[in-house]
Formats: C-alpha cells, structure tokens, sequence
C-alpha cells in the first residue's frame, strides 16, 4: 500500500471481527504485556523515549516502522491485510459507493548492507468485491456509464522501499531518487494511555504511463494525482518490547486515485477513494481466511514475501501489458 473512515458495511466488520480473531488478539496482547519485567515503584512505564527506541530520533523511528510494516527477522515473512469500501466522486453529486475491496500483502525486511536501516520487499494483492455480499467479481456494471466491464483485480509483484535515517522519494510503487533528502525519517507519532499512534501519507502528481490519446476509454489524461494515508496504531509496550521482531498493528488506509481504467470512465471528471481497515499478521494462519483463499486460487506466488528486489508493475503498467485499449461506444 502506498497502505480513515470507520464507517463502513456489515459484512466487512464481521468478516474481521469474529469470536477466534477477537480472543486471539486479546490474549496475544495479554502475552506481549507481560513480556516486559514488571515495574519497580520507581521505574517508568515505557512510552515514546523507550526504554528500549527513542521515537523522537530517526534511529528509533526506523526501527519501530521496520517492525510494524514487517518483520526484522529476515527469514520471516510477514503480513498485512485489509478490508474496506470503494467510493466514486463525481462534481456536483454525492459519493457513490461502488463496490468493497479486500486484499494482503506480503513483506521481507532486509538489512541494509554497511549502513543502517532496511530494504523493504513487498508484494500485494487487491480483490474487488460485490458491496452487499462480499463475493469477488469479475465483471460489473458501471452505474455511471451502464455498461458491464470486465473486472482487473490488483497484484503488484514488486513494491520496494528502503526504510532509512532520512527520507527518500517514492514513485509509484519504485524509488525515484538514488539519494537520502535532508530531511530525518521522524514520523508524527501520539501517544494515548498505553497506545501509540502514527500517520504516514503521500501525495503523488506524476505523468501517466497510460498514453490518453491511444487509450482513450481507460486514461483518465495525462498526469494522474494519488493519495494515500496509513495510520497503525499499536501498544507502546510491544513497540519497547526489544525481543519481538515484529509489532502487531491495526489501522485504516484511505487511497484516493483516478478511475481505475478497467472502469472505461476515460478523462470523466472524477475520482475513487478506498476507505478501509487495516491490520497485521505474523502467518497466514492469522490472516483473514477468504484473502487466503483468493491468494491460493488465483496468485498463490503471493503468498510469500520477496528475497530480493522485484521489478516493480504498477496497476497501469498491469493492464497495459495485459489488455488492448476498447472501442469506443457507437
């Protein structure tokens, strides 16, 4: 995810939230609670400054974020996982909500070599699904254009990122600069009670890789605008606990993004927004059953994280490389 609302169907809340995943999270956070030594009337409870990271440092904040977005265990693979609501906006009228949509990824940490930090390796995975049953669909009809279209489903084999000191521009989905900015990775992190709080987002406005003049339906023009927001929210004593390799975490992702092109809404004034929760696993066997089971079926590669860097393919590349532009309408 380049990874919000709450408010969102029935169907998704309960997919989640059932009774297994509910006594599994409590009691793996009972666990973690009791990993750290109990506290002597004169020691301080952990938070932001440690004991164990300083998240007011770029050292800190590097390892904290290795270990949400993964695991600091190389041979590990580790997940992520979200659920959630696709909105059309159009001028003058109200959001539409269009589908649902459901997806994981996969992520290696590996460290970097004569310098600290981690190179990310990420690969994901996105369903669209029908808003009132949750199934996937393959094809849909596009209340703006009453058409049926054929449905492309999201599967980005290569989404790699370094996790340094100082922060380095993205692309879609790739680096764009060879070189660390001035600028120290330290990210807005709150704490409440015993939980800590972090957003992280990007603003993109880059050129389409998707020529409109030879894809007339599918581009929505030139240049295309993407924004996205993460936020995780953890327990602190997990986040100084120095003996878990990985933080578990629950959040939402909110991504705003041109049309998708299978959608044939072309350079129509507009826009979608993802709006979904969010949330971390150590195993598959802590993911939500039915991504696994799309995973298995139709992307079973996915299923396990990168052991080296990818080429990265981003959703345009996708269906550029494996659909031809559509007729337009008689």
């Amino acid at each position: 995810m380049l990874f919000g609302h709450v408010v969102m169907g029935g169907n998704v809340a309960v997919t989640i939230l059932t009774r297994r995943t509910l006594l599994h999270s409590m009691a793996g956070a009972a666990v973690a609670g009791c990993a750290l030594p109990a506290l002597s009337s004169t020691q301080k409870a952990p938070d932001l400054r440690g004991p164990y990271l300083d998240l007011t440092t770029p050292e800190g904040n590097v390892e904290a974020y290795a270990r949400i977005a993964g695991s600091v265990d190389p041979e590990q693979s580790s997940y992520s996982w979200y659920f959630g609501r696709v909105t059309g906006h159009r001028p003058g009228e109200a959001g539409r909500d269009l589908m649902n949509i459901i997806g994981m990824g996969s992520v290696r940490m590996l460290p970097l070599d004569g310098e600290p930090g981690y190179q990310m390796l990420r690969k994901e995975l996105g369903f669209f699904t029908d808003s009132e049953t949750d199934e996937v669909i393959d094809s849909w009809t596009n209340p703006y254009i009453d058409e049926k279209v054929e449905v492309v489903h999201i599967a980005n084999p290569g989404i790699n990122a370094k996790i340094k000191p100082y922060r380095r521009e993205q692309g879609l989905y790739e680096e764009v600069g060879g070189r660390d900015s001035a600028k120290p990775f330290l990210l807005p992190w709150k704490q409440i009670g015993d939980r800590a709080m972090v957003e992280q987002h990007a603003n993109l406005y880059v050129k389409n890789p998707m020529d409109p003049e030879i894809w007339q339906r599918e581009s929505s023009g030139k240049f295309i605008s993407i924004s996205d927001s993460n936020t995780f929210n953890v327990s602190i004593a997990d986040l100084q606990n120095a003996e878990l390799k990985k933080v578990p975490s629950f959040g939402n992702w909110t991504h705003q993004r041109p049309w998708q092109p299978w959608m044939l809404m072309g350079s129509a004034p507009g826009f979608i927004q993802y709006t979904c929760f969010t949330g971390s696993a150590a195993s598959l066997e802590d993911l939500p059953p039915q991504i696994v089971g799309l995973a298995r079926e139709r992307f079973p590669e996915f299923l396990t994280a990168p052991t080296e860097i990818t080429p990265p393919e981003s959703s345009l590349a996708r269906y550029m490389r494996t659909r031809k532009p559509r007729a337009q309408q008689p």
